[in-house]
């Protein structure tokens, strides 16, 4: 909803448009909107101005002034002032019939705007808690939750694969849960990445390619550096121009079976092999950590997302004369032809995500996939990069950046069930590095922990989209549920399985999950209020339910809290998002 600021001068009312801000530091937060022009001489309220004074007192349920302000054009005769004070009356009673707890104010200002003559401005104040905030929070070890998947189980040791190349059969996946798993590449510091451009005789690279993958790979730095807060940097080394690999690139073209991750892949391997021999005498592989490769747009090579490997699953490898590569990624045609909403940035996102130790959100055991609910399939969707790299959302859950040591201790307020009492919490949106407090996590059980982070659209990564993304994300981590498991489970302060139209994706719908201010939900007798949502930050408040609604009547929890949990898949072989595996926790 969009707000009006009107700020207030010694004589006369001066109107402006801005997003809610503080009057007084620490005291009140004020929001302000005007309502629909009146018709003529009439001081009753329309449908449409009763829909906006709901819609005001409902954005604000925690308000507890509401002024209403007439506004008359300086240079009319004083007489004005009782008509527009009589508009002001009207709507005030209408706001104190809604909620009989305000306390409700009505008065006249004059204006120098004609535009807003004959008005009625709603101001509405709301106590500022962000002082109280962040008052209680416990020993962030005790909201560290530990995995007891069936990937992992409590005690099982957690290697160091720090310097090895390749950890194939040896590494259990990657956790959703503590301790983060790392394989051979770091979550700190930096990783070498070669990004080689290789091209055919009959499908030859243009100085347009060219430059078009330099501005992925740009993103691709940028955005580590960004979720990482500035802990890990992506070094990229660039080719200085298209390799030639020898035959057509006919002979190349993989479908998607091509380009799974086990069993016999001679036609990755071949494409591996073709690659290396073009660019190796020309290219120092010396320490190189990842590989990604650039093809041609022109026409098709890999039908679908394209070939990769990681150090701990992989049926391919890169033979240089330096040594052997494992961890290998190239575009294929689901984002080098979808670019527009899916571009190849954020598939190296992802698969890089999963080569140092990342998990993936979706539910890829069989029955989910089989699931046409989007909210079973993928409960995660569309909310972080790790989950569908094509939502409009891209970035990374707070869980995960602090699971891989990127958000540190003092950035995460901890807080258990049964520590809670009234409680406020202060959060600062997750893409700003270096904030105070960028998430809020409330543990629940040994394996069971809901967390709330504030989100704010950022114009960098983010796709462009109609619907709000403004506002707080609240979801359940599972630890019994193992990577590919879904693990993270959004929910919603209305009904998540009511998808939003989103017409920039492909889908054409997405979760409906934004918390707005005055947005609630229970989860396990907690009760999680979006308290306010301000310009640079956001207020949670935490409640002991009284889980009873009208009537006595229970109030419905969220439905979709740790439901499946850790089940155990048909079968022996597992395919997911990165191919297919004999063993599913080693996805």
């Amino acid at each position: 909803m969009k707000k009006f600021l009107a700020i207030f001068g010694s004589a006369l009312l001066v109107i402006t448009f801005a997003t809610p801000v503080s009057a007084s530091p620490g005291k009140w937060t004020v929001n302000q909107r005007t309502l629909a022009t009146f018709a003529g001489n009439s001081t009753l309220l329309t449908n449409l101005q009763k829909q906006q004074i709901r819609a005001t007192v409902e954005a604000n349920p925690n308000a507890d002034k509401f002024i209403c302000t007439g506004i008359r054009f300086h240079s009319q005769p004083m007489s004005m002032n009782i008509m527009v004070r009589k508009r002001a009356k009207a709507a005030c009673e209408f706001a104190k019939e809604l909620n009989p707890e305000l306390s409700t104010w009505f008065q006249n200002k004059p204006t120098k705007a004609r535009s807003f003559a004959g008005k009625v401005l709603l101001t509405v104040k709301t106590p500022d808690m962000r002082e109280q905030a962040n008052q209680v929070t416990l020993d962030s070890e005790m909201c560290k939750i530990q995995e007891n998947s069936r990937a992992r189980k409590l005690g099982d040791p957690n290697p160091d694969f720090a310097g090895e190349r390749e950890i194939l059969g040896r590494y259990r996946g990657n956790a959703t849960a503590f301790p983060f798993a790392p394989t051979i590449l770091p979550t700190k510091g930096e990783i070498k990445v070669a990004f080689i451009y290789v091209d055919w005789e009959d499908l030859p690279g243009t100085s347009e390619d060219y430059e078009y993958y330099k501005q992925q790979i740009q993103m691709f730095e940028d955005f580590y550096w960004m979720a990482s807060e500035n802990k890990l940097r992506m070094n990229v080394q660039l080719s200085p121009d298209w390799f030639r690999i020898e035959g057509s690139y006919k002979e190349f073209t993989m479908t998607q079976g091509q380009e799974a991750q086990s069993g016999y892949a001679p036609k990755k391997q071949f494409f591996y092999d073709g690659a290396v021999a073009a660019s190796d005498p020309e290219t120092d592989y010396s320490d190189v950590d990842i590989v990604f490769f650039a093809i041609p747009r022109a026409k098709s090579v890999f039908f679908h997302g394209g070939p990769h490997e990681f150090n701990w699953i992989h049926n391919g490898h890169l033979d240089t004369q330096e040594g052997k590569i494992y961890d290998i990624a190239a575009a294929g045609d689901w984002f080098l032809k979808n670019d527009s909403f899916e571009p190849p940035w954020v598939y190296y996102v992802h698969e890089t995500g999963h080569m140092i130790g990342v998990p993936h959100q979706a539910d890829e055991d069989p029955e989910a996939r089989m699931d046409s609910r989007l909210w079973v399939r993928n409960p995660l969707n569309g909310y972080d990069i790790m989950s569908n790299q094509g939502g409009s959302s891209r970035t990374m859950t707070s869980w995960l950046r602090w699971l891989a040591g990127w958000l540190d201790d003092d950035q995460v307020a901890c807080i258990t069930k049964e520590a809670v009492t009234e409680n406020y919490f202060e959060l600062f949106p997750i893409n700003q590095i270096g904030a105070d407090t960028e998430s809020l996590v409330i543990r629940l059980s040994d394996t069971k922990a809901v967390v709330v982070e504030s989100r704010r659209f950022d114009e960098y990564f983010d796709r462009k989209t109609r619907n709000s993304k403004d506002g707080l994300i609240v979801y359940t981590v599972d630890a019994t549920k193992g990577s590919a498991q879904a693990n993270q489970v959004l929910v919603s302060p209305r009904d998540i399985t009511e998808l939003i139209s989103e017409p920039g994706w492909r889908d054409g719908y997405e979760l409906d999950a934004f918390f707005f201010q005055g947005d609630s939900v229970v989860i396990d007798g907690i009760q999680i209020e979006a308290y306010s949502i301000g310009k640079e930050s956001d207020v949670v408040r935490v409640t002991r339910s009284l889980s009873a609604g009208v009537d006595g009547e229970e109030e419905p929890e969220s439905h979709l809290v740790f439901e499946n949990q850790g089940r155990e898949p048909d079968g022996e072989t597992f395919c997911g998002c990165c191919g297919c595996v004999p063993d599913p926790a080693i996805h």
